[in-house]
């Protein structure tokens, strides 16, 4: 059974806090996610411009932020799966968090990932991200 159950918004410092409270304030070994596209709000909204962080991306700074105080999410060596959503046209490499969130994370991306379509519009990539510091 699990140890604890947080229901939160991991973007909130004290969400990941109580998480990482939950197995006795280490950093976890692996996190999987399967964060929100944001595709449905920015086709509502009609504001595709770029101008707000995708969920991951944000996701990322978050944890660049806890590794700077010392309170990292990731053990390193552990690892952080995701899907990442692509449009046709778009390439993974374009969708991917940004360089400098990877790097504030600590995390590199690991192996090639592996697609599932979706739609006609809409893949999803299962990519690694292996924390190095």
């Amino acid at each position: 059974p699990p140890l604890d159950v947080i229901h939160g918004d991991c973007m909130m410092y004290e969400t990941r806090k109580r998480a990482r409270q939950a197995i006795g304030n280490n950093s976890f070994d692996c996190i999987i996610t399967d964060p929100p596209y944001g595709i449905r709000e920015a086709m509502i909204s009609g504001d595709d411009d770029g101008s707000s962080l995708a969920p991951l991306t944000q996701l990322f700074y978050a944890m660049g932020r806890d590794r700077a105080m010392n309170e990292p999410l990731l053990k390193v060596g552990g690892r952080l799966v995701a899907f990442i959503p692509v449009r046709k046209g778009e390439t993974l490499e374009e969708c991917l968090p940004e360089l400098q969130a990877r790097e504030e994370a600590g995390l590199v991306i690991e192996g090639e990932g592996r697609e599932q379509v979706l739609n006609d519009i809409l893949s999803r990539w299962l990519v690694s991200f292996v924390c190095v510091s």
